[in-house]
């Protein structure tokens, strides 16, 4: 009994129960489809700067899926954003999820009300103060400076 609460709690803490995995940034570019996003990105110099300044103090989460199209298109393009803004204080994490076990499973990541992939959740203060759900409203750099005005 004792040995199947330890298997379970490091279940826990690893996240496998919750069919995500820790991703370092650099693995994604690994894909040729997702380093072509990447190095076809060019944002805006002048948002870019903007968002510097407004986004100190942040932590981001990135919830994805390599399967995902969406994904696939915004992903790669986050990551050069938060490349290019040279913080090394800014927290950011990936996580990639499995596929949902059946149609019925509402949530990728259930703790963090996930629903759908891309999901990037921004952080001040331990507390979230926005997110971009799947595709961005107008582009992944002006949502974000939009979500840390």
């Amino acid at each position: 009994m004792k040995r199947c609460a330890w298997i379970l709690l490091v279940l826990v803490l690893s996240g496998g129960l919750f069919g995500q995995q820790a991703v370092d940034g650099d693995a994604l570019l690994a894909d040729p489809e997702w380093r072509s996003g990447y190095d076809g990105c060019q944002p805006d110099p002048a948002l870019l700067a903007s968002l510097r300044e407004r986004i100190r103090g942040s932590r981001l989460e990135v919830y994805f899926a390599f399967w995902c199209g969406d994904s696939r298109n915004h992903v790669p393009v986050f990551k050069k954003i938060v490349d290019l803004l040279d913080l090394p204080e800014l927290a950011v994490e990936y996580f990639a999820v499995e596929r949902k076990a059946s149609p019925e499973q509402k949530y990728y990541v259930a703790g963090k009300g996930v629903e759908r992939v891309p999901t990037f959740i921004v952080y001040r203060d331990g507390s979230e103060i926005g997110r971009i759900i799947e595709n961005p409203k107008v582009s992944i750099l002006e949502d974000l400076l939009n979500i840390v005005l």
